[in-house]
């Protein structure tokens, strides 16, 4: 069975929102690397760029349909990276990690870029898991 420690160690500032500043893995039996996933259903169809909430929720419900392929669940991700197109929404983009990630807050990045793969992409969330 694999053991998740969440750090943060003194003399580095405290966590901005809901991540761990260092995340270790003991007796991993797999990694599961998942791509960026992105607000686009099953056919490929995205929505509409003007609803941030309704895209980080179709992003997390693709990332836990992509970490449940490669058996693991939002509590064995030990690291994500969190892409968004707007500054303005860096706020909801960590209370992304609140709201799926509670108890068991992973490594984290938040990187603000000009745009993604596609114009109407708000933000985009790849992750690492131990299982």
């Amino acid at each position: 069975m694999v053991t998740i420690n969440r750090i943060n160690p003194d003399g580095i500032s405290k966590p901005f929102s809901n991540y761990s500043h260092v995340v270790t893995a003991e007796g991993a039996q797999r990694l599961v690397f998942c791509a960026g996933q992105v607000a686009a259903d099953e056919q490929g169809n995205i929505l509409p760029p003007d609803d941030f909430n309704a895209q980080a929720e179709m992003v997390m419900q693709n990332l836990i349909k992509a970490l449940a392929a490669g058996g693991a669940k939002l509590s064995n991700v030990t690291k994500i990276t969190i892409y968004i197109c707007n500054p303005h929404d860096v706020p909801k983009a960590r209370g992304i990690l609140q709201t799926y990630f509670g108890d068991h807050p992973p490594g984290s990045t938040l990187c603000i870029l000009r745009g993604l793969a596609n114009p109407n992409f708000m933000l985009e969330i790849e992750a690492i898991a131990v299982v």
